[in-house]
């Protein structure tokens, strides 16, 4: 081989370790004196291991660049990618059925407090209606009472409402994008 031509496999080549007899390699280690292991230096041709434009290969745990098709292995990468945001797409609508079930549960509990400002505004109304010759006070409290009521039933379903609202405004709009966004922050 000349010395302009390398081998195909160069950036695999590893540094050689240096032993000068077996017990002294064994007393070093034994004594802690020496590292046991030799430090990974990172290929540079790879990308950095927690970058929004890497993803590391399935089959050879190396770092790649997302715009690859293929790894240096002959993986498929782009396969992973979108099995991996399929995977990503599945856990969040899990995730928002999960919560509009639980929101549900507690807006039935809600409307069911919501019927008791009912007779406070419907009774009054009535007795207004048959009983009463004029416009009194009384039935007025009454009927504030029952509104009350209800306008905070109304408020505090508007407040459980909003996490279900923004969870299907993200379904609606998420893309791979945003996958690859979230994907780098986790």
């Amino acid at each position: 081989m000349s010395e302009g031509q390398l081998p195909s496999n160069v950036h695999m080549l590893k540094p050689r370790t240096m032993s000068l007899s077996d017990r002294l390699d064994q007393f070093l280690e034994e004594h802690a004196l020496a590292p046991s292991e030799i430090p990974v230096r990172r290929d540079p041709t790879r990308p950095k291991a927690p970058g929004i434009n890497a993803i590391r290969c399935a089959s050879c745990g190396q770092m790649e660049y997302l715009s690859r098709d293929h790894c240096r292995c002959g993986h498929y990468l782009r396969g992973q990618l979108e099995d991996e945001f399929l995977a990503w797409e599945g856990q969040i609508v899990e995730l928002h059925e999960r919560l509009t079930e639980t929101v549900q549960l507690k807006l039935r509990k809600l409307r069911y407090f919501n019927l008791i400002g009912l007779p406070f505004v419907v009774l009054p109304l009535l007795f207004l209606t048959f009983f009463s010759e004029g416009l009194s006070l009384t039935p007025m409290v009454w009927v504030a009472v029952g509104i009350a009521v209800m306008g905070i039933c109304a408020r505090v379903e508007q407040r459980l409402r909003e996490p279900v609202e923004a969870s299907q405004r993200f379904l609606d709009s998420y893309t791979l994008e945003t996958y690859l966004a979230e994907r780098w922050q986790l």
